[in-house]
Parts: structure tokens; C-alpha cells; sequence
């Protein structure tokens, strides 16, 4: 053992964190005085640097405004809009208000999304504007918050020097990529990583009362209504309550009836999505045949350099050996392997399986990194004749150089993105400011969002051709819907049940695929419609962009939207009256 960590029974002014007999004791760098000046002026540094990272990632993806090519992101960017507007209308009849915003700005699902960051998200808007750029740079708000959890458990339960590999957390490829999307895996990790480190606390204080088990609570509520899916983080928090203390010695009676209320109260939840949403319900349940897969258990293992880059993982692999031939990492390297473990398998059972759903396994990949470094510096100061620095001199350089080799690989860690729908949407508010628009395209939630974004009066409204012309229904089985059957019969359904004058369409690409959308397409070339206006998209599709025509013939006005939801059933189908404007 190098000369920088000394027993920690020769520090006997410090209270060490509790830790069971049989096991060995901690690294003495944790039980050192955290009030001497090196480890208060070395905290803040690295506080800097991490800041500095974070501003660096922040800048990365400028051109993004994180509504990517999915349809996922622009209905979690519109649910902060609805949840903002239910509040300031609020009524008992919830169904009634989300059908009727849904008829006009057809691009939410608060039913199979929990609220929380959606009201965070909400009161961003009211405090900086309706803006995707506010809810993407919310999203990296919370990234940073993540990074500052990981750096406190690096520096508590590791040592303080280990503190510095913080900044790699925001650089790995999973986290860089997905700070930059508004989707709810980041806010998710932030609300997981705090409730890991206060179950770690809570264990770790001697007599633990009632106070110190509630943050852990709230914090594990936070990630089940942040998202559902991130709720697995119950499996690693047991995993820590019975490897550090049998569930007896864990929890009393307290806090065995908050868990029970806390329980019942999510009850209304999985209601609300085993009712409204059985498709997401249905992508989390896993199937036997399914679970006998060897692809359905290598998913993760294989994608694991998405995740984090091959020289951390290495690092990592590493540490994860360095109990063979140093003990005192035995239990720090237990608590990341229950980590990993009790997180790849509720992950691996799950039907839905990406990359993004993984990101709570980054920490201890570099916690165990952090081990590695340690372990290496180490050796080379104690083992290498005639070295001038010593072991913490060396863990620092290392930490900083390999945050600069990290520097410029997250620049390419890109998610993908759409560009081009805020002119789109900018140019119907000239052209038809009070007049509902149809849509038909991929990116519907994109346009939806800059229409909402701009019609705080509720002057217009959206539909869609997935409502009005055909729908579909993806999981489990493709289940598809037509409603009409020729370019003619799009024109008069167009101008007796759509309402609209102006259509938005996009063209190339897979834009097509419907037998309904060629009709569509074929009709918009009739003397019936005039080509207005073309916009380029900036997409992963270079062919891509969109149109806008206006129909020349009279068109009917429309009071009661019909809603199809296939998703809810083939013949499901509501009649709704729009939400009124304000």
C-alpha cells in the first residue's frame, strides 16, 4: 500500500461510515478529514471541471432543439403544454379535457407517461417560453444534477481523488447522446442515481432513523412518475438493503407502512396505463418464449460500447478483478456488481429493449474505472524506481487526461434530429391563423408542437391523416385502418369531415406507405389543390421536405372531431368537440 492511504484505524478523530464487521474496512482515503484545506479546495475544483464539462456537452448539439426523428420526444416536449393548461383549466373530468386538447393538438399522451417532469417541464415554459430548446435544456439541467450525484459518491465511497472521473460520466456515449433529446431517460437517471446514493447513506448510518429513509422514498417515487420504465432502480435499491443488513434489521414498521401507502398510491397509475395505454403495458411484460432467447440475455453485453467507450470498459473490467489482489476494494466492488446485476436482469426481461433504458449502469462502470485508476496510479508510484509524483498526484493526471481523450469523442455522440418544422408552422400562423390545418407525415408531433407553441389563444388546430384518412396500431401485431379508397374519396372526405383548406404534407422518403397516403398524394396533384409552398427538412432523410397546398374547393365546417384509437381497440372511436379558444 502506497504511503498516501494509511489504516484507517490511525485515524481515530473520524467517525468511519458504518460497515459490517466481517467485512474489510473501507479505503482509507474515504475516512480521511474532509475539512482539511487539500480536500476542500480539490472538491471544488472538481466542481469546476464538472461545470465546465457540462457547458461543454451543453454546446455540443446547438443546431438540435432535441425534437428527434422519433415520435417519442415532440409528445413529451406538448405533454408539458397540456399538463401546464390542465392546471390552469382544471376540471374533474380529465378524460373530457385530454380528449378535447388531443382534437386540437393531436400530439399528447399523458395517459401512458407519468406527470412529473412534465410539470417541471410546464412551468420552464412559463418561466422562459414555449421553446423545445427550454425542455431540452431542461433535460441537460438534470444531466448535471446526475453528474453532481456521481461525483458525491465517487468522492464519499471511493476516494476523493476518484472524485475527478465524475466528468467522464457526461462524456460516455449513452449520456452525451441522450441529454441532447427532450425524452424522459435522463431526468429518470438523475432521480435514480440520488435515490442509490441515499439508500447507500441510509445504510451506512449507525441507528438510522425514520428521517434519513425518507429521501430514499421520495426519491424512488420521483423516478416511477418521471417514467415508468426506470422504476427497475426498486431491484438495485433492495439488492443494496439486503447486502448491507438482512430486511428485518432494514425496515421497521414505519417504514414498512410508507412503502405500503407509497404502493397504493401508484395503484391509480398502473390503472390509468393497463386502461389507456396497453401497449406500452404490453412492451414491459415479458413473454416465455421470448425470455428463452439467447439474443433476447446478449442485448445489453453486446451494446455495452454504445454505452461507454472500450478503454473504460477495460478500466472497468479492472476494477471489477482488483478484490483478487486488494482486499480493502471488496466491498465497494460487491456494491457495483449488485448494481449491474440486479439492473441487467429486470432489463433483459423486459419485451421493449434500448440502448437508453440502460444509461443507470453507467455509474458503476465508472466507479469501477475509478477503482482501476487508483489501483494502477498505485503502482506505478510505489513500484516504478525513482517516480517523483505520488499516487494521488498520478490519480488526478490520469482522471484529466483521460476527460480530454473524452473531450472530442463526444462530439460525435449525435442523436439524431429533424430540422425545418418552425418555419413550417410560422408560415401557416400567416396564412391561416384561425383555421384548422391537416398534416399527414412522420414527423406530426414536431408540427403539432411549433403549432402549439405558437397558439397560446387556441385559435387553430391540427389533423391528422392517421385520424381522418387511415390508422394504424403497431404492437402487438400491425393493425391498419382505411377510410378511403381513392384520391376522390380523400378530396370529399377532406372538405365534408376535415374542414380544411390547408394542408401540410410531407414528401419523400417512406412518406408513403399507407395505401391511403398515395391516394392522398395523387389527389393533391388535381386542379382541386394548389401547391402553395415547399419547405426543406433537414433529416436523416435528405429527400425529405414538406409541402403545403391549399384546397380550392369549399369545404364544410367541422364542430365534433371524430377520434379513432386503434391502439384502444379496431372499432374504438370517440366524437369530440375541441377544446374552445381561450
Amino acid at each position: 500500500m502506497s504511503k498516501d492511504h494509511l489504516p484507517s484505524s490511525l485515524n481515530m478523530s473520524v467517525r468511519t461510515p458504518y460497515v459490517e464487521p466481517e467485512r474489510h474496512p473501507a479505503p482509507a482515503s474515504v475516512t480521511q478529514n474532509h475539512n482539511q484545506p487539500w480536500f476542500v479546495k480539490q472538491g471544488t475544483w472538481q466542481l469546476v471541471s464538472l461545470f465546465v464539462v457540462w457547458l461543454y456537452l451543453w454546446c455540443l448539439q446547438l443546431d438540435n432543439d432535441g425534437l428527434w426523428y422519433q415520435g417519442d420526444s415532440p409528445r413529451h416536449a406538448m405533454n408539458g403544454f397540456f399538463w401546464l393548461d390542465y392546471l390552469r383549466d382544471f376540471t374533474l373530468d380529465a378524460k373530457s379535457y385530454a380528449l378535447s386538447y388531443y382534437a386540437r393538438f393531436p400530439a399528447i399522451d399523458p395517459a401512458a407517461r407519468p406527470p412529473l417532469f412534465y410539470l417541471l417541464e410546464g412551468t420552464a415554459f412559463i418561466l422562459l417560453g414555449p421553446s423545445p430548446y427550454v425542455a431540452k435544456g431542461l433535460v441537460l439541467c438534470f444531466a448535471l444534477v446526475a453528474a453532481v450525484y456521481v461525483w458525491a459518491w465517487l468522492r464519499r465511497w471511493i476516494s476523493e481523488e476518484a472524485a475527478w472521473a465524475a466528468g467522464l460520466f457526461l462524456l460516455l456515449p449513452g449520456i452525451s447522446r441522450w441529454s441532447h433529446a427532450v425524452m424522459l431517460n435522463i431526468p429518470a437517471l438523475a432521480f435514480s442515481i440520488a435515490a442509490l446514493y441515499y439508500t447507500r447513506r441510509w445504510l451506512d448510518t449507525a441507528n438510522a432513523s425514520l428521517r434519513d429513509f425518507w429521501p430514499v422514498l421520495i426519491l424512488m417515487l420521483f423516478v416511477i412518475l418521471t417514467y415508468y420504465t426506470a422504476g427497475i432502480v426498486v431491484f438495485a435499491v433492495a439488492g443494496f438493503v439486503i447486502s448491507h443488513r438482512s430486511v428485518g434489521r432494514a425496515f421497521g414498521r414505519k417504514e414498512v407502512l410508507l412503502l405500503v401507502l407509497t404502493i397504493v398510491g401508484l395503484l391509480p397509475f398502473a390503472w390509468l396505463i393497463a386502461r389507456w395505454a396497453p401497449m406500452h403495458l404490453s412492451w414491459v411484460v415479458p413473454k416465455p418464449a421470448h425470455l428463452v432467447k439467447l439474443s433476447n440475455w446478449m442485448f445489453y453485453p453486446v451494446q455495452v460500447l454504445q454505452l461507454c467507450n472500450l478503454h473504460l470498459v477495460v478500466l472497468a473490467a479492472i476494477g471489477a478483478a482488483s478484490p483478487l489482489w486488494d482486499r480493502r476494494w471488496r466491498h465497494e466492488v460487491k456494491n457495483f456488481i449488485i448494481w449491474i446485476v440486479l439492473l441487467y436482469l429486470p432489463l433483459s426481461l423486459l419485451e421493449a429493449k434500448e440502448l437508453r433504458y440502460a444509461l443507470l449502469l453507467s455509474v458503476p462502470l465508472i466507479g469501477l474505472g475509478a477503482i482501476a485508476v487508483i489501483q494502477l496510479s498505485e503502482w506505478i508510484a510505489d513500484y516504478v524506481p525513482h517516480f517523483p509524483l505520488t499516487s494521488k498526484s498520478v490519480t488526478v493526471a490520469v482522471f484529466l487526461t483521460l476527460v480530454m481523450v473524452q473531450i472530442p469523442l463526444a462530439a460525435s455522440y449525435r442523436v439524431i434530429s429533424v430540422s425545418g418544422f418552425k418555419e413550417v408552422a410560422a408560415y401557416i400562423e400567416q396564412v391561416a391563423p384561425d383555421e384548422p390545418v391537416f398534416y399527414d407525415g412522420l414527423h406530426d408531433g414536431n408540427f403539432v408542437f411549433y403549432m402549439r407553441a405558437g397558439d397560446p389563444e387556441f385559435r387553430r388546430r391540427v389533423v391528422l391523416g392517421s385520424k381522418l384518412l387511415y390508422t394504424y396500431y403497431f404492437h402487438p401485431r400491425w393493425l391498419q385502418r382505411e377510410f378511403v379508397h381513392s384520391p376522390e374519396e380523400v378530396i370529399e372526405v377532406l372538405r365534408q369531415r376535415g374542414g380544411c383548406r390547408w394542408l401540410v404534407i410531407e414528401m419523400g422518403g417512406k412518406t408513403a406507405s399507407v395505401p391511403a397516403q398515395q391516394h392522398l398524394r395523387q389527389a393533391v396533384k388535381t386542379p382541386a389543390f394548389e401547391l402553395v409552398q415547399s419547405f426543406p427538412i433537414t433529416a436523416r432523410d435528405a429527400s425529405l421536405r414538406v409541402d403545403v397546398y391549399r384546397l380550392t374547393l369549399p369545404v364544410a365546417e367541422v364542430d365534433e372531431v371524430e377520434l379513432p384509437f386503434a391502439s384502444l381497440g379496431p372499432d374504438v372511436q370517440y366524437q369530440v368537440h375541441p377544446i374552445p379558444p381561450r
